[in-house]
């Protein structure tokens, strides 16, 4: 706690070429209304000149502190590293691409003080135009799992007509500017070979990291809450859609090859990890089919994409080890958890 009686909140920004988004991004990290803040960038090895842009915005008595990389890390690598050195009670984990109104962060902690239990908050999320320009459509409202294991992002291209606009939990936080309980994250680490620790899983490099997390801090007794006074705009390029299987489809056509295929290896390596046998065995159907689709459009559409199960095969032992871990500490079981995966 501070000297004004208000939490430390950690701003944890991993920037990667991002010039042409960073210096708005910042800006409105800075005009947040909570203080006190500490905001650390990790730059991945940009080569556009984002770290120097960062670094002239740093300096003596500055609340901003820049970490350079020589290597692209990954978002989730990248993001552990400043959450191991963060000091806040509360940590934002934010895209290059987001905008901040400046009560975001006010709104987070206020409903993390009301809330004892609540490991993360959404905030509602606008998308941003490519001019920066403020919209009220919806970006995210929060991630949202389906019997079939489809996660979508609430609310994803809906012009906003008030449906959002009351407080609620949802299966977790989506990725653009989650806001987490450090006790939280401390509580979720699950350790990596070699002694090393992560929050989120560095084997993911990027993409449904976030979705493992907020599986496992349900798994662990926790939940995500939505706030719809914590406002935001994100430029979001790819990503859950709630959109329909067409527009979804023609969406995923835009994509490059190697996003569909990691997408594709981490959200299997996601439910080897988080599965419970009786919720698998209750929408087994629905799982079965989903795989059954995917399967048969990668094999049409997208054959660059079977070189995935390699990979999937490799990371299978990492991954059933997080899992041993994730099992023999989690506080809730199959009942418990049946209510999240809806439809």
């Amino acid at each position: 706690m501070s000297d004004t009686g208000q939490p430390l909140v950690s701003v944890s920004l991993v920037t990667y070429n991002g010039i042409r988004w960073v210096d708005a991004c910042l800006d409105s990290v800075i005009a947040q209304t909570h203080r006190p803040i500490e905001v650390i960038v990790l730059d991945n090895g940009s080569s556009d000149g984002t770290p120097d842009r960062v670094a002239a915005r740093a300096g003596a008595g500055s609340a901003l502190k820049l970490i350079r990389s020589t290597e692209n890390l990954g978002f989730a690598a990248a993001h552990n590293r400043v959450i191991d050195v963060a000091k806040g009670a509360f940590v934002c984990l934010l895209n290059q691409d987001v905008i901040l109104d400046p009560g975001f962060l006010a709104g987070a902690v206020q409903a993390f003080e009301a809330d004892p239990g609540a490991a993360a908050v959404q905030g509602r999320l606008y998308r941003l135009g490519p001019g920066l320009e403020r919209t009220t459509t919806f970006d995210t409202t929060g991630l949202q799992m389906h019997r079939n294991r489809r996660i979508v992002s609430r609310g994803q291209g809906q012009e906003d007509v008030g449906q959002f606009d009351q407080p609620g939990l949802v299966f977790g936080a989506d990725g653009p500017a989650p806001v987490y309980r450090a006790v939280a994250l401390r509580d979720v680490t699950v350790p990596r070979a070699g002694g090393r620790t992560e929050v989120l899983d560095e084997d993911f490099f990027m993409y449904k990291e976030d979705v493992d997390l907020a599986w496992r801090l349900l798994l662990f007794g926790w939940h995500a809450a939505y706030v719809p006074s914590a406002i935001a705009w994100h430029a979001r390029g790819a990503g859950a859609s709630a959109m329909s299987t067409i527009g979804l489809a023609r969406e995923r056509q835009r994509l490059p090859s190697w996003i569909k295929c990691r997408s594709w290896t981490n959200q299997r390596w996601m439910q080897v990890k988080n599965e419970l046998a009786p919720l698998v065995g209750r929408d087994f159907g629905h799982i079965l089919w989903k795989e059954v689709r995917a399967l048969a459009f990668l094999a049409a559409f997208e054959t660059r994409c079977l070189s995935a199960f390699p990979r999937f095969v490799r990371g299978l032992p990492a991954a059933r080890r997080k899992r041993a871990y994730v099992m023999a500490h989690r506080r809730r079981d199959a009942n418990e958890m049946a209510a999240w995966f809806d439809r």
